[in-house]
């Protein structure tokens, strides 16, 4: 088992998204596996899954946070293999709401970024700016992969309009390599300052 730097989550839509995009997820996984780190997910397909394979093919380690409360349950709704995941968090059997899918999808993302050391968001919908605010409310350090559409079209507006205080650090770029890099570095020199 590899022992990881930091735990890196990749955030974006459960959905089938343009080529370039679905590669560039691909390619942030590969450079966070490539640096030794742990990647996160919800699971999911669309941009998360695009990262986890790219994660995977670089023999990293995956953790993904389901929306599910079974592995049965996972396989049906959620639609991702079980064996892309070195260890996979279900909604825990007790949860009160564990039968309605949009309350757990909602436990899984505060659950998936309190994990994270760092958030990246690629593209996305309204469950990215959900998992977004969430990790910006957690003073998490958050890389926008820029010019992949959805949410990251308006992250920036809302951080200017709100105008609301955090430690969040937030990083923009187009270049997955980069921003990897970038999150990386300022997540070791904020360890190291503490």
């Amino acid at each position: 088992m590899q022992i990881s730097i930091m735990k890196i989550g990749v955030f974006g839509a459960s959905i089938d998204t343009e080529e370039d995009i679905t590669n560039k997820a691909r390619k942030i996984g590969e450079e966070i596996a490539k640096a030794g780190n742990t990647i996160i997910t919800g699971a999911c397909k669309g941009i998360p899954l695009a990262a986890v394979e790219g994660a995977k093919a670089m023999g990293g380690y995956s953790i993904g946070f389901s929306g599910a409360y079974s592995r049965e349950q996972h396989i049906a709704i959620m639609g991702t293999a079980l064996e892309l995941y070195d260890s996979l968090v279900l909604i825990p059997q007790e949860y009160k709401y564990k039968e309605m899918r949009k309350y757990c999808l909602k436990y899984r993302n505060v659950s998936s970024v309190a994990e994270c050391d760092v958030a990246i968001i690629i593209g996305g919908r309204w469950g990215t700016i959900n998992e977004f605010s969430i990790a910006y409310d957690m003073e998490k350090i958050i890389g926008i992969l820029s010019h992949t559409g959805g949410a990251t079209e308006c992250i920036k507006l809302l951080i200017d309009f709100f105008q609301k205080k955090t430690d969040s650090q937030v990083i923009f770029d187009s270049d997955p390599v980069s921003l990897v890099n970038q999150v990386c570095q300022i997540s070791k020199h904020s360890a190291i300052s503490y």
